[in-house]
């Protein structure tokens, strides 16, 4: 049973039959502010900035982003990590008038761009995923599927479209585990289809009337009956062994709140605001006839959501908050600025890279914005992010070399039967930092857990280890830089990818005269910078 909380302020089918199938859906609807009847005008970053600017309530930083904050910010955002010393070094270089453009088609162009978006929208995904009984989920086939689509630069409508129709084992069509991992679940997939792919929350209509948005009971299990032929089985101990199948025959029930022992009634497959598919479809089809209506040009909310989901990981936050709700009781940021975003997404055939590179080009970016809105001052945009599990691991990789250590694999036994998989030092860092990507900014978890990890950790504490021996990156410093202050700015920039402030230099300096000991006093300082909020926050 879903419960209603009150919202926070804070291919397979022809083409023929697509079409068809599409035609039938009242997607949108003329007056509909997600929708323009004309074809839209191609942004340019330019043109983007001029609509900002034209926003009640904007004022423009005055101080823009020096080039070291703009990079660090510009790798995370990209590829999920902060610029490497070389990376750093090359951009300082680059005095050509492009080369911030530059920079962004390096990144674009990584293999990391690929997999830093695969692991956003696998923990997108992953999050609100009930956890199964005698199974550990594996969503690895998932992450390699998505960074291969988005390295490609897939369109988004075909992305989602295998999510919603794929059929087979996981690890063989790892786009089945959105389906697969939910058990094929109708109620789950209709509620987590809308939420994640339209930003419609739909949930609170499955038990009754949406309170607070116009979705009727009835719509919701209307939804979820383009489910109610689709098999999840799921193996004991082996998440990638999930096979997701169809069934023969069977229709949706919705059930009768006044008397659960009744038979409900059978639903017609029914889109959002649309025609009935009617009863007696087969699973593919109708599941092929949901993905064609989720993802239709003219769906109101598909590019929407997307474009909603971007700019609030670019820019701090998004057009609206939370991202995954973009219900009809919000009152949006800057709408304007929204749909002209939307309808570039749409016109770029849901392009993207495209999209990422007309916002990260823009002066918006490159600056900062801010609002002196009293509505919206206190979530301006370009605000500072907490960074994800996977990025906390990537930018302790980077700065101190960490290395991802998986343990042997443990068997079972006649008490443990299933033994849940080793945990690798990613998986850690991610069982600590991780969070669900469709949280607001202020409601990402800061725990002592998080702080204890990076305090404590027994192979995080070896990589800080400054003595000949250890052969860290510390160790290969001190014993190449003999110059004290010289080494400071060199681990300032490896590890916060900037350059060092001459006071703190200062303040180095003076804490190894008063320690009296080179290496300690250095473990002292690089394990000082890894605990510190800089480290660990986008900015």
């Amino acid at each position: 049973m879903t419960f209603c909380l009150p919202k926070s302020p804070l291919p397979i089918l022809m083409l023929s039959l697509l079409v068809v199938l599409t035609g039938s859906a009242q997607a949108a609807t003329p007056d509909d502010p997600g929708v323009q009847n004309s074809a839209p005008e191609r942004l340019t970053s330019p043109k983007l900035d001029e609509l900002i600017a034209a926003q009640a309530g904007f004022q423009a930083q005055t101080i823009r982003q020096t080039d070291a904050e703009f990079l660090r910010r510009l790798s995370f955002d990209l590829i999920g990590r902060q610029p490497t010393l070389a990376e750093q070094e090359a951009f300082a270089a680059d005095q050509s008038a492009g080369r911030d453009a530059n920079a962004i088609e390096q990144l674009l162009a990584s293999e990391e761009f690929g997999r830093n978006w695969a692991n956003y929208w696998s923990d997108t995904i992953a999050y609100r995923v009930p956890p199964p009984e005698l199974t550990y989920l594996n969503y690895d086939p998932l992450k390699k599927w998505l960074a291969e689509k988005f390295n490609q630069n897939a369109p988004w409508h075909e992305v989602v479209r295998e999510l919603i129709i794929a059929t087979g084992k996981i690890d063989d069509v790892p786009a089945a585990t959105f389906v697969g991992y939910h058990a094929a679940n109708a109620t789950n997939l209709a509620g987590e289809t809308s939420r994640i792919f339209l930003g419609q929350q739909i949930g609170c209509a499955q038990c009754h009337d949406h309170p607070f948005d116009r979705w009727q009971r009835a719509q919701f299990h209307e939804l979820a009956a383009f489910f109610a032929r689709s098999k999840s089985k799921l193996p004991w101990n082996d998440g990638g062994a999930t096979v997701v199948s169809s069934a023969e025959k069977g229709e949706y029930l919705m059930p009768d709140m006044a008397d659960p022992f009744k038979k409900g009634t059978a639903m017609s497959p029914t889109v959002l605001d649309g025609d009935p598919l009617g009863k007696g479809k087969s699973d593919l089809e109708r599941r092929e006839q949901l993905a064609a209506w989720v993802t239709a040009r003219d769906n109101p909310w598909f590019a929407k959501a997307l474009t909603n989901r971007v700019w609030a990981r670019l820019m701090g936050r998004g057009f609206y908050e939370p991202i995954d709700d973009l219900g009809n009781s919000q009152t949006p940021l800057w709408p304007e600025v929204h749909l002209a975003l939307t309808d570039h997404f749409r016109t770029s055939d849901h392009d993207l890279k495209d999209l990422f590179r007309l916002i990260v080009n823009s002066e918006a970016y490159r600056r900062g914005i801010r609002t002196t809105d009293a509505q919206t001052a206190d979530s301006a945009i370009a605000a500072p992010l907490r960074l994800r599990g996977d990025e906390v691991f990537a930018a302790l990789a980077v700065g101190i070399e960490l290395p991802n250590v998986t343990p042997p694999k443990v068997e079972p036994t006649p008490e443990i039967r299933f033994p849940p998989p080793p945990q690798s030092t990613r998986d850690l860092v991610n069982a600590a930092f991780g969070n669900d990507p469709s949280f607001a900014p202020f409601d990402a978890p800061r725990t002592m857990s998080q702080a204890l990890w990076m305090m404590n950790n027994e192979q995080l504490q070896k990589q800080i280890d400054a003595s000949p021996e250890s052969g860290t990156m510390l160790a290969e410093l001190l014993k190449s830089e003999a110059d004290d202050p010289a080494a400071v700015r060199t681990l300032y920039q490896r590890v916060l990818a900037r350059e060092a402030e001459d006071g703190e230099v200062s303040l180095a300096v003076e804490h190894l005269k008063k320690l009296g000991d080179r290496q300690a006093a250095f473990e002292d300082l690089l394990w000082a910078l890894v605990n510190s909020a800089e480290f660990t926050t986008r900015r």
